[in-house]
This record gives C-alpha cells, sequence and structure tokens, in this order.
C-alpha cells in the first residue's frame, strides 16, 4: 500500500458543503475547525505553520489562529517550539475510544491473525466512508519488505482491493455516485472507464473477492473481499497485500477463495445469515 502522505485524499468536506453551511448558524465554524482537524492529520511530521494551513485553507490567518487556539485548549491540536501545529494527544484517545467498541475489529482479529500466518503477507481489515476505504485494523508481514500503511489511512475504492470488494453490494443510489466520480489514474493499470469498472464490480460478485493488479501503486498486489453484517448490509473487507515479487495476479487469483472465505468468517461472527 502507498504512503498515504503522498497523495493525500481529498477533504471529507467539500467547498459546497461549506458554502452552505454558511447560512446555518454555527455549523459553518464546526466544520472550519474540522477542516483545521484534517489538515494537521495530513501534515507531515515536522507539523504544518499557521500561514500554511491559512494558504491551505484560504482562511485569514486571524481566523485560523482562533480555530487552532481552541483546538489546542480541547487537547485536538498541538503547537511545538518552532510554532508548528501538530495533531493533539487527544485525537488518539478518542480514535482508541472508538477502535475499542468497534465489533467489526474484535471480530475480526482472530481471522486476520490466521489469513496472516498463511499467507505470510499483510493482512489489513477496512470500512468504507463515502467513495473511500478507512484502515481500522492491520497484521504485519513477517516479510521484511512491507507494505507501508497505517490505521487511520484513506484510499478510494475504486482502486483498491478492499474498496472494490465493497462497492458492488453499496446502495444503489451511493455505489451510482461513487462511480460517476472521474476516476485519477493512480497508475498505469488504474482502471478509470466507468463500463471497464461495473465489468470489474459484477466480476467480484461472481467470484466472491477483488484483485487490485497494481491498480493502486506500482510493484503492490493484492486481494480483498466484503465482510457483511447481521442485516446483509456491507460493512467492510478483509485483503491481503505484498509486492509483486510475492504477490502475483496469479498469486490473488489463488488466495481469492481464502481470503473470501476468512471474511465469511468475519461475517458469521457478526451474525449474517448467508
Amino acid at each position: 500500500m502507498p504512503d498515504p502522505t503522498v497523495v493525500q485524499p481529498a477533504s471529507a468536506i467539500s467547498p459546497s458543503e461549506l458554502d452552505s453551511a454558511e447560512a446555518r448558524p454555527g455549523s459553518a465554524s464546526l466544520i472550519k475547525a474540522f477542516q483545521l482537524v484534517e489538515r494537521l492529520a495530513a501534515s507531515p511530521p515536522s507539523g504544518v505553520s499557521l500561514a500554511d494551513l491559512s494558504n491551505q485553507l484560504g482562511m485569514p490567518k486571524s481566523t485560523a489562529h482562533r480555530y487552532l487556539a481552541s483546538l489546542v485548549s480541547l487537547g485536538l491540536a498541538e503547537r511545538d517550539g518552532s510554532d508548528h501545529f501538530h495533531l493533539g494527544t487527544r485525537v488518539i484517545e478518542l480514535a482508541g475510544a472508538y477502535l475499542a467498541k468497534s465489533d467489526l475489529r474484535t471480530e475480526a482479529r482472530a481471522a486476520m491473525d490466521e489469513l496472516a500466518a498463511q499467507t505470510a503477507e499483510t493482512v489489513h481489515l477496512a470500512v468504507p466512508s463515502a467513495g473511500e476505504v478507512v484502515y481500522i485494523a492491520k497484521v504485519e508481514s513477517i516479510h521484511p519488505i512491507r507494505m507501508y500503511s497505517h490505521i487511520g489511512a484513506r484510499l478510494p475504492m475504486y482502486c483498491t482491493a478492499l474498496g472494490k470488494a465493497i462497492l458492488p453490494y453499496l446502495p444503489q443510489e451511493r455505489r451510482a455516485r461513487i462511480l460517476a466520480q472521474p476516476f485519477r489514474p493512480r497508475t498505469e493499470h488504474t482502471i478509470v472507464s466507468p463500463d471497464v469498472m461495473r465489468s470489474e464490480l459484477e466480476r467480484v460478485q461472481q467470484q466472491g473477492f477483488a484483485i487490485d493488479d497494481e491498480e493502486n501503486e506500482v510493484g503492490v498486489c493484492c486481494v480483498g473481499a466484503a465482510v457483511f453484517d447481521v442485516s446483509g448490509d456491507v460493512v467492510g473487507a478483509l485483503s491481503v497485500s505484498g509486492p509483486m515479487s510475492r504477490m502475483s495476479r496469479e498469486r490473488c487469483v489463488e488466495l481469492g477463495p481464502l481470503v473470501r472465505e476468512s471474511a465469511l468468517r468475519v461475517s458469521r461472527r457478526l451474525g449474517y445469515p448467508e
């Protein structure tokens, strides 16, 4: 998987949503503060300056400073000695509380450990979020050359095995909205045609697993399968990923049924009736 700091995902809040929020008293301030938190999350380890945050968001420095002061007081942001800002430790506490209560993460752990042991490759668990997937759990490969990724990283659905495993099972309107968006090529192998993607998703449904054949990152191949809850709704996906030297497309095809069965085990633990 790629370093999510290289190509940053779009903000979860679009400019149009921000504009419409201006008409609703109180909501615009919350959205602007959240946009600052998102920028801090996407910043390099050295942090980001007030001037850079102001420029990135098109926000006056005085306004950005006022919001940052509030975020610092809440523990959601921190300011270092070089006047650069970082995410605060309170974010870690909140994320930890969420993950601790995540039935999906808890119920998937044994299956993930077993899948990692069987394949000797990196295993990820992700959930859908808008047109992206978000990692919520990971088991590392035993090999010295591993996939760089971290909990909380976001990647597009259309070019990942996790996302393509989830897409066919989303509600029709939600799936249509995602497929209506332009697919930006991440590599020369990325599927950018909506028609080709629809055919790809039909194949995913037929075989029960999806393959990312260097579509998100050159030299990396992944295979993933969807996880369902007691209502039969898709709630996430499991994947196995590795470098092409170990995870060729042929091996992904071979591992597909194993990943599908592991995802089904997790679904059963969530009450999925099959």
